[in-house]
């Protein structure tokens, strides 16, 4: 018959829980709402360019047959100078004029996100859109914003209101491109290169105006590189 052997028999304290003897392992965080959110978030479309010129006429005499003189001015001037929409957003007649009769000679800018100072000269094609919405606008002040918003006395248009107005846009015309608000920057950056594509320093060139790493990256960011791996793959196929 075994025994039964206590604590006591063994000279050994019988164990008691408390907090000193407890193993306290760290509690597990429960991740955040915004960072589960994030990682559900699907990513967003990236924005094509407008590739022919018969597009971007399209594109001109759909916001002028519908009067939208200031929508025709943004698409203008952004696929004329290839600045990023919050800092298009943010020009004023201030950038455009001297005083109420005298144009400037070029937009000059520090660009928000890169705090780089960005020059560009302001074309007769920014005039004569300006002009056409300042006609129709009826007058304007040095200190406005262009782009101005219908929400608030001299308040610029915010971005998801100029990503709507392209969105539509480019439903309406049956375009075959996501013409959200960055697809004008990249429209410049396309037609850029066709313009000067038998200059051998224009990527270099356009990659510093658009502060790209690298070449690759801005033949990419205009979707040229795409463009020419679709036409080495076709030109295969047609061996067989």
């Amino acid at each position: 018959m075994q025994t039964q052997l206590s604590f006591y028999d063994l000279n050994v304290e019988p164990y008691e829980k408390t907090l000193d003897n407890v193993i306290k392992f760290p509690a597990k965080k429960s991740a955040k709402i915004s960072e589960i959110k994030k990682l559900n978030k699907p990513k967003p479309t990236p924005a094509d360019s407008v590739k022919t010129l018969e597009e971007i006429e399209k594109i001109k005499k759909y916001f002028l047959d519908r009067r939208e003189y200031r929508n025709y001015c943004l698409f203008i001037i952004g696929i004329t100078t290839g600045y990023r929409i919050i800092d298009l957003l943010s020009l004023k007649f201030s950038d455009f004029f001297e005083d109420y009769e005298t144009w400037k000679r070029e937009i000059d800018i520090v660009e928000q996100k890169t705090k780089k100072r960005r020059t560009m000269p302001i074309s007769d094609g920014m005039k004569t859109a300006i002009n056409l919405y300042v006609k129709n606008k009826g007058s304007f002040l040095l200190n406005e914003y262009i782009f101005g918003s219908r929400k608030g006395k001299n308040s610029p248009l915010d971005k998801s209101s100029a990503r709507k107005i392209f969105n539509n846009m480019a439903i309406d015309l049956n375009l075959p491109y996501h013409c959200s608000t960055h697809f004008l920057r990249k429209t410049f950056a396309y037609w850029f290169l066709q313009i000067h594509k038998n200059d051998m320093s224009a990527l270099a060139t356009l990659q510093d105006i658009l502060n790209h790493s690298s070449e690759k990256m801005t033949l990419k960011y205009c979707g040229i590189e795409k463009e020419r791996k679709e036409a080495m793959l076709k030109d295969l196929s047609g061996l067989w």
